[in-house]
């Protein structure tokens, strides 16, 4: 668990100050994670909203922070 937060933390972080990036790119600024535990972690960030992934390309997903919600509306989205 404590791994899972140190990871989510570097990519939140990471996103912040790029903005926007490729999956790809996001392992390679977190060169502390394997390729697989960045994208475990984008998984779980994306499926909890608190990062957005866009497909504007074929093999070519975008990351960047998910605008905030409020706890209302996620708790009903997760229901």
């Amino acid at each position: 668990m404590a791994q899972e937060l140190l990871i989510e933390s570097a990519i939140h972080q990471q996103l912040a100050r790029a903005g926007t990036c490729s999956l790809d790119e996001l392992a390679a600024q977190l060169p502390s994670y394997s390729w697989a535990q960045v994208f475990a972690a984008v998984d779980r960030l994306t499926r909890e909203g608190t990062i957005a992934l866009k497909h504007p390309a074929p093999f070519r997903y975008i990351l960047s922070l998910a605008p905030h919600r409020s706890a209302e509306t996620r708790h009903v989205m997760q229901s």
